[in-house]
């Protein structure tokens, strides 16, 4: 009998205590287990408006490019996200032996119009090597282009989606090192 009492004591105990933990913050549990935030964005801390996103390129071959283009944002409102990131890619042409670093950084506005679609304008500065195969002094130059655009945007979860945008670089520049039109796609993960 005295068994059979603290068994039924020792299973009263764990219930009690699963139930005070269920009940305890509701809204907390439920951004816990289905990954959506109800809070206004006023209310969230400072890192929980804070976005990280970009894109990366691998190519391996005869025209080996690998690299990437992180991006730190801010959520200032709902609909507006602004922030500055960096770029870096590695080129090698096999063929001819010829190899180029590209660095430099860019600062971004992002403004949703519509559910999933979004305006988007950057400013970017690349420095590149100007010398190439045929070309055998070494100079570098800062090259910027004004980058225009939108996109489409799915969130996969409350912290985490990916999108692609087309931007068209609206100096023109003859430098750029990138097509014009082009077209990004990425992944952003919130805080």
């Amino acid at each position: 009998m005295r068994y059979m009492v603290f068994i039924l004591w020792l299973g009263c105990s764990w219930s009690a205590a699963a139930q005070g933990e269920w009940w305890f913050d509701t809204e907390e549990r439920e951004r816990d287990i289905t990954g959506v935030d109800k809070r206004d964005l006023s209310e969230r801390p400072f890192k929980e408006r804070l976005t990280l996103g970009g894109t990366a390129a691998l190519q391996l071959g005869s025209v080996t490019l690998i690299g990437g283009a992180p991006q730190l944002g801010y959520r200032f409102t709902e609909n507006l996200v602004a922030g500055a990131g960096a770029t870096y890619y590695f080129n090698r042409f096999k063929d001819i032996g010829y190899t180029q670093h590209l660095y430099g950084v860019n600062v971004f506005a992002r403004h949703r119009l519509i559910t999933r679609v979004f305006a988007h304008i950057e400013s970017e500065a690349i420095n590149l090597e100007l010398s190439g195969p045929f070309n055998s002094l070494p100079e570098r130059q800062w090259v910027s282009m004004l980058w225009v655009g939108g996109g489409y945007y799915r969130g996969l979860s409350d912290r985490l989606g990916a999108g692609v945008t087309i931007l068209y670089d609206v100096t023109e520049n003859p430098l750029s090192p990138y097509d014009n039109p082009t077209l990004r796609g990425g992944i952003a993960i919130g805080f």
